[in-house]
C-alpha cells in the first residue's frame, strides 16, 4: 500500500495546488507571485527568489493559482 502523506491543498478557487505551481499571495500591503516548493500539513511554502525573505508560508486559501496566458507573459518578462 501507498504511504501517501502529502496533504492535498485547495486555492481560493478550489483548484488542487502542487510542489511547482505559480501562485499569487499577499504579502504586507503587496501582491507577490511565486513557486510552491513544499507542501506541509496546513500551509504551502511559496518561493519568490529574489530578496531577502525569499520563502513564505501561506495558507492555501490565501494563493491563486497561475496558469495559461498570464502565467507565460509573467514568466517572459522574468
Amino acid at each position: 500500500p501507498s504511504h501517501d502523506t502529502s496533504p492535498e491543498h485547495k486555492d481560493i478557487l478550489g483548484r488542487v495546488l502542487n510542489v511547482g505551481d505559480y501562485v499569487a499571495y499577499p504579502d504586507s500591503n503587496q501582491t507577490r507571485i511565486g513557486k510552491i516548493d513544499k507542501l506541509n500539513q496546513k500551509m504551502v511554502r511559496v518561493t519568490t527568489g529574489h530578496h531577502w525573505r525569499s520563502t513564505a508560508n501561506k495558507y492555501p486559501k490565501d494563493t491563486v493559482k497561475l496558469e495559461g496566458p498570464d502565467l507565460t507573459m509573467y514568466l517572459l518578462t522574468k
